[in-house]
């Protein structure tokens, strides 16, 4: 019987139950990719890993993976085996078992380690190595960004401010010691007041301070003032922020994008550039 979370690690060894298979496997070629085979027992492996019972997306999804192999492996790119052998160990660790019990299970399907070793090797750099590959290629632009905040339609412009709230009580005291080029951090500590460094939207400070905040320039040090305060606030700079999600996370969006229309053109070209025969 094959146990529960190895049944999730290997993702189609669910169908293990339903699927029935000769013991007795011919490991006959099923198909070729520039003369290199695809086999019976890679199509029985890929059944099991895909959970499917799809023959024909089976066989697709193989030979897609095999023309990724072939184009990185001819640039140099592998799988070490030591990382092969750590996949292994953890599809064990997870089963509560040893990789000999591995074994075991994979026999009673007609199936070897080293079935599934070779199978881990293309699946590992047709996926991770495929990304290795695209993240040296395929960059995000800053002006990219900027547009990908402008068509999520929520972007929310902002300002980062130095405030410096002064009661009206000393007043006074403020005009004897208030000097631009002494900047507000010196003035607020003559004070004996708290400096705040603030990112604010427009309506978010009170009334004659946010009118005065949204009318300076960048660099620019505004007054304002009402019956119980006096205000300084020095605008430090403007930002465009996308609502909802970090640039980070768009970021990341965009180049899941590029990475994955940059796959699709790879394989279309390798797909034209290859001799793919299949095996009736």
């Amino acid at each position: 019987m094959v146990s529960r979370s190895f049944k999730k690690i290997l993702g189609g060894v669910l169908l293990w139950t339903t699927l029935s298979f000769s013991a007795a496997l011919v490991d006959r070629v099923v198909a070729s990719v520039n003369s290199e085979p695809i086999l019976e027992s890679d199509i029985k492996m890929g059944m099991l890993y895909y959970a499917t019972t799809n023959r024909k997306d089976v066989l697709d999804k193989l030979i897609e993976d095999m023309l990724l192999y072939q184009f990185l492996t001819g640039r140099g790119m592998q799988v070490p085996p030591e990382l092969t052998e750590q996949a292994l160990g953890n599809i064990a660790k997870a089963n509560r078992t040893t990789i000999d019990g591995i074994a075991q299970e994979l026999a009673r399907e007609g199936l070897t380690l080293q079935d599934l070793r070779r199978f881990l090797e293309r699946e590992i750099l047709a996926k991770q190595g495929l990304i290795a590959f695209l993240e040296r290629e395929v960059k995000v632009s800053d002006l990219e960004l900027e547009l990908e905040k402008l068509k999520s339609g929520n972007i929310r412009v902002v300002r980062n401010i130095e405030l410096l709230v002064i009661d009206r009580r000393d007043e006074g005291k403020l005009k004897t010691i208030f000097s631009p080029e002494k900047g507000l951090d010196a003035i607020a500590k003559e004070m004996g007041a708290s400096l705040e460094r603030l990112k604010v939207a427009r309506g978010d400070l009170v009334e004659v301070l946010d009118k005065e905040v949204w009318k300076a320039s960048p660099g620019e040090i505004v007054f304002a003032e009402d019956k119980d305060h006096v205000y300084i606030a020095k605008v430090l700079s403007q930002e465009e922020i996308a609502e909802g999600k970090s640039p980070e996370e768009l970021r990341e969006e965009i180049l899941l994008r590029k990475m994955e229309a940059r796959k699709q053109e790879l394989l279309e070209r390798l797909i034209r550039n290859s001799f793919i025969k299949i095996v009736k």
